[in-house]
């Protein structure tokens, strides 16, 4: 195994690889038993880029009650899943009774797109919403790691001893998806100043998990003129009742950014409502020592008002004084949201409640 060992060494993010893997696993383990949760299923044929290339993989399976005849699987690491591929593929497994679709969600993609995020998709009003339920499996990699710890249950006792490669397999897949795993988990043991894209998402995973105020946090890398970066939202607060204005926080790195979200149907009331934003925030008495943004930077759907350079600072992560940072942050946008909201009611009216 030391050939697939090297692979990994050097190419842990290919997803090429990893399908590789994970197509003979499934063809020759019962893995995709463990999947799906259904006793005897297994997998007689494979392809790639199934269906047109709407799916990495597509297997032909054998099930003995009878009830599938496909299982259909998305492979993400470290890349975007975005809600129309995603609105796509289960569009259409939801005409196809006999298919189930599995999504493979590992490395740091696990962390931008979560179950609860695609179970959201999924309900989505639409076509996809007819889907069978529930309309996908998700797997990350903890789960797919807890699987693959004990090769016996995946061998029968014959196929151990005959499948030496296989349960070798099985132990060096396992071994790299706790190294892709551990990328997002030593933040702490570093100083900021030595930490990389994968110790953002592993911080703000961590903020999403233990401040209640940010379990619906959005983490994701957003592109931008001088490379991208990776983010964190939340806090998201409604200024209007039915037009769609909003006021929220976002991390950017290091970065604390207050910022406003003013959709194209009310692009004309964006330099109002970015004033009555900065106006509202120097009547406050902050604790925080928030830079007011240049006038320049009302122009699009996403604008940042106000922000505060550096929160975690260059050493050690003392996460105590960002969490009071970050709470300080949010008791901003609790009493700013009021007097906004007032402002963007005069701004775009109140559709009238109907008789």
């Amino acid at each position: 195994m030391a050939a697939i060992d090297l692979l990994f060494d050097h190419k842990a993010q290919s997803e090429r690889l990893h399908q590789v893997v994970l197509s003979a696993l499934l063809l020759r383990s019962r893995l995709l038993e463990r999947v799906l949760d259904i006793q005897g299923l297994r997998a007689t044929d494979f392809e790639w880029e199934a269906e047109k290339r709407l799916f990495d993989l597509g297997f032909t399976v054998h099930d003995p009650n009878g009830n599938i005849e496909q299982v259909l699987v998305e492979l993400k690491i470290d890349s975007e899943l975005g809600e129309a591929q995603f609105q796509r593929q289960i569009q259409y497994v939801a005409q196809k009774p006999k298919a189930r679709l599995v999504y493979l969600i590992l490395g740091l993609t696990q962390i931008t797109v979560t179950e609860d995020r695609l179970g959201k998709w999924a309900t989505t009003p639409g076509p996809a919403a007819a889907a069978q339920s529930p309309p996908f499996v998700y797997v990350d990699a903890a789960r797919l790691g807890q699987w693959l710890s004990d090769p016996k249950p995946l061998l029968s006792d014959g196929e151990l001893s005959q499948r030496r490669e296989v349960r070798d397999l099985i132990t060096a897949y396992r071994e790299a998806l706790d190294r892709l795993r551990a990328r997002t988990t030593r933040f702490a043991s570093r100083t900021v100043a030595q930490w990389e894209s994968p110790d953002y998402y592993g911080f703000f995973a961590q903020c999403r998990d233990q401040i209640p105020s940010m379990k619906n946090a959005g983490i994701s890398y957003e592109a931008n003129p001088r490379g991208g970066v990776i983010v964190c939202n939340w806090k998201w607060t409604r200024l209007h009742p039915d037009a769609k204005l909003r006021i929220y926080l976002q991390m950017e790195e290091s970065k604390l950014c207050l910022k406003l979200k003013v959709e194209d149907a009310h692009k004309a009331q964006r330099k109002k409502l970015w004033d009555a934003a900065q106006a509202a925030l120097r009547q406050i008495q902050s604790p925080i020592a928030l830079k007011i943004e240049p006038t320049n930077y009302h122009s699009g759907t996403y604008m940042t008002f106000a922000s505060l350079t550096d929160v975690l600072g260059q050493g050690e992560l003392d996460i105590a004084r960002v969490s009071q940072r970050l709470a300080e942050a949010e008791a901003l946008v609790d009493a700013m949201a009021p007097q906004l909201l007032l402002t963007a009611q005069k701004l775009v009216p109140v559709a009238p409640t109907p008789p």
